[in-house]
């Protein structure tokens, strides 16, 4: 393997950042709730209005983040815990003076808490400030779940433009594999609006839980969100500079008596419909009957096997489309429910760049049509201080497509204090039947260190090595990143590399044969009244040059004042300059080529958004400037609506005027999403989408009638239709591209 050394930048930044960066304003006091065990049990009807609830310890007294960083809550808000010998309890009452005006925008499952009041509690189960549990739910009961892995930090690409959002900055400021909203849980919850604010009860059961038995101690914090005031408050306080996923700064939940527990869960579904593809050689309507089952057994308290028998995903949201101006591939995020649970445990690399493991190489293909997985297993979760994940599946051959295949994924972490960890990884994808023109095996090997400095400051580091038959020079790639935030100065400083044979089947690798520096500052100015609550001036530069011959091939430079309003809303304006070089002709839109050559082209740009917890909210942005030798013109929006707590729609669109020496073109993306929740587990959705690169649109239509987080019945709708030269009477072209019917039901078995 290539030998790897520090960028002497780097090397010279890290000389003068002190160690001892670690403190603003002291470490919080430490906050303590002590759980009590119960001899009478609370009826869950979201009212705490049982006597016992009095005898319990209380946990009070919120700090604010926002908008008066440090002030005590503008509402009381109280929190009681008990346990049985199966579940713990949770009291919560959100006193409000003013409980007609509580805000609530959605009742539906794992909705968005931002934009509604809310109440969220996190759990460190295992108390090593690394690892958590979050369950959350508003004054209609909703049911929100999440995990948390790696102290809440993604490793190495947090930073950049597009600030989080919810709890502030952060040098552990989350993406999705650090916060898995996707993990969801057997808890129950009901919540009412009262005379004295709004108020709630959970059970969780200790099995859906991992926990170290014997434990008398757990890490606890909770977050309110009082929307009106845009306010967020914290029991175990927490500034600015971190999220609520920041597990280090959580109080303590004493006096559990936790014990082992062993479950095994079964999720049989049954599946029927039929599919019609045009596009299809030979039967183009098909008739599908079909059953499977998902298997959970909890080996230890803390680990957890996860199996899968035919596995379906018919009920899965379709992806967003995307129109494509670049050279390069787009990054379709992942949807599917057992990859997204505890996909945390096998993240390695540069987020939508370089991603060493990409669960979307499975089960689907290049045009991402599904292919048939017969089997799978996985198991995930800790021993003692290192994380474990394991994952194998077996996909079916497709005839005339590809192979059977079979995918295996070792990935290994040892956590150390101050969120730092070590860890390797290895996956492996090894064809079990012969197909022409497909190697019969592709591997990648890779670790990494991630280091905390201080209490702001986090430095990742990763290597990775593929193996592919027939490639032995330039196939890896390895990248160094630092990154500082402490909610007034933020930046990052990071190097790339990735050589030209670099190729991660099961993973995702937007360009290769570059070397990449990268720098990134935001400023944060935080106003005292008035309605701006911050301006945050921000620049960022990217440079890509060709490994070998160090020849800039692209660039980018962003630069942004942009500022955030105390009801949610924000305005903007940017100027961003681009460089590409092209060797060879692009075609940008079908039948249009720009030329070889070199590029700079700049545009400028305003965006805006209004108070997206109204009943109507709008957002967008506009730009104008130079397209490689032409020009371009675009224009962005999205109105959401809203009518009461239950029904929503969100219609987007977004147009390009593009104008070049070689042919003039515009394109269109069109969205409209609508959601009707009858309760917070039965909904009917539907998703339309119009793509003007592709001439079609689509629909999307869910009806899910949930007895758990994800386990019911689910009637699934989909078509694809042309758009081209539709009014033309002459055309013969067919209009239907594809449709699809599926009716899916499946049940949990909780022994």
């Amino acid at each position: 393997m290539k030998t790897i050394t520090i960028p002497l930048w780097l090397a010279a930044m890290l000389a003068v950042v002190p160690l001892g960066l670690a403190q603003q304003n002291g470490d919080p006091p430490a906050r303590e709730l002590r759980a009590t065990r119960l001899t009478e049990l609370p009826t869950i009807d979201g009212l705490v209005t049982e006597a016992f609830w009095q005898d319990l310890d209380v946990a009070t007294d919120f700090i604010q983040q926002n908008p008066d960083e440090g002030q005590v809550s503008a509402e009381r808000t109280e929190i009681r815990v008990g346990f049985d010998d199966r579940n713990v309890y949770i009291g919560i009452i959100c006193f409000d003076s003013q409980p007609e005006n509580i805000v609530v925008t959605q009742n539906r499952r794992d909705a968005d808490l931002v934009d509604t009041d809310s109440v969220q509690i996190i759990l460190d189960t295992f108390d090593d400030d690394q690892n958590a549990f979050i369950f959350g739910t508003s004054p209609t009961g909703v049911e929100f779940d999440g995990q948390v892995s790696k102290a809440g930090q993604t490793r190495g690409g947090g930073g950049g433009p597009a600030r989080a959002g919810g709890g502030g900055g952060g040098a552990q400021r989350g993406g999705a594999a650090a916060f898995n909203l996707n993990w969801d849980g057997v808890w129950s919850v009901r919540a009412q609006i009262t005379e004295r604010g709004w108020e709630s009860e959970i059970a969780i059961p200790f099995r859906t839980l991992r926990f170290k038995p014997g434990a008398a101690v757990w890490g606890m914090n909770v977050m309110r969100n009082l929307r009106r005031r845009n306010e967020l408050s914290y029991w175990s306080p927490i500034s600015r500079a971190f999220q609520f996923t920041q597990v280090s700064l959580a109080g303590s939940l004493s006096g559990l008596e936790t014990r082992t527990q062993r479950n095994l869960k079964l999720l049989p579904y049954v599946l029927g419909g039929f599919s019609q593809d045009y596009n299809r050689v030979g039967d183009q309507t098909k008739f599908e009957r079909d059953v499977g089952l998902d298997v959970k057994y909890s080996l230890t308290p803390s680990v957890t096997l996860d199996a899968t028998v035919n596995t379906d995903f018919a009920q899965v949201e379709v992806d967003d489309e995307q129109v494509n101006l670049t050279r390069f591939d787009l990054f379709f995020p992942e949807k599917r429910s057992f990859f997204l649970e505890n996909s945390g445990f096998f993240e390695f690399g540069t987020p939508e760049q370089v991603e060493i493991f990409f669960s979307r190489r499975i089960g689907l293909d290049e045009d991402r049509n599904p292919v048939p997985i017969d089997v799978g297993a996985r198991i995930s979760g800790k021993a003692g201080p290192y994380q474990i994940g394991l994952l194998s599946m077996q996909t079916r051959s497709v005839d005339g497509a590809a192979p059977a295949n079979n995918y295996s994924v070792a990935r290994f972490s040892r956590e150390l204090p101050n969120r730092s960890s070590i860890g390797v990884i290895g996956v492996n994808r090894q064809a079990t039947t012969d197909f022409e023109d497909k190697l019969p095996y592709n591997r990648t090997f890779g670790a990494d260190a991630n280091i905390g400095i201080g209490q702001f400051g986090n430095w990742f580091n990763y290597v990775a090595k593929t193996q592919t038959p027939g490639i032995t020079e330039s196939d890896h790639a390895y990248s160094s990143r630092f990154e500082y935030d402490d909610s007034r100065h933020e930046f990052h400083l990071g190097y790339l590399e990735v050589g030209h044979n670099f190729n991660p089947e099961v993973g995702f690798v937007q360009r290769a044969g570059f070397k990449k520096p990268e720098y990134f500052y935001r400023y944060t100015h935080y106003l005292n009244g008035g309605p701006i609550r911050s301006i945050e001036p921000h620049v960022l530069g990217e440079n890509w040059l060709t490994l070998g011959t160090n020849r800039k091939e692209s660039g980018f430079e962003h630069y942004h004042i942009d500022s955030r309003w105390q009801n949610g809303g924000r305005l903007g304006v940017a100027f961003n300059r681009n460089f590409e070089r092209l060797d060879l002709p692009f075609e940008v839109h079908p039948g249009i080529f720009i030329p070889v050559g070199g590029y700079q082209f700049n545009e400028t740009i305003a965006n805006f958004g209004t108070d997206p917890s109204a009943t109507l909210s709008f957002s967008g942005s506009a730009a104008s400037g130079d397209f490689y030798d032409g020009s371009i013109r675009s224009l962005r929006g999205s109105l959401g609506y809203r009518k009461g707590r239950n029904l929503t729609w969100t219609g987007s669109w977004a147009r390009n005027f593009i104008e070049l020496p070689v042919g003039d073109f515009n394109t269109d993306l069109m969205g409209l999403r609508f959601n009707w929740s009858f309760t917070p587990k039965s909904f009917f959705q539907t998703f339309s989408q119009y793509n003007s690169r592709t001439e079609q649109i689509g629909h999307n239509v869910r009806l899910g009638l949930l007895s758990t987080s994800s386990t019911g019945l689910y009637v699934v709708f989909n078509t694809a239709n042309l758009t081209r030269d539709y009014l033309d009477p002459h055309d013969a072209q067919r209009r239907t591209l594809s449709r699809a019917l599926f009716v899916k039901f499946n049940y949990l078995l909780d022994y």
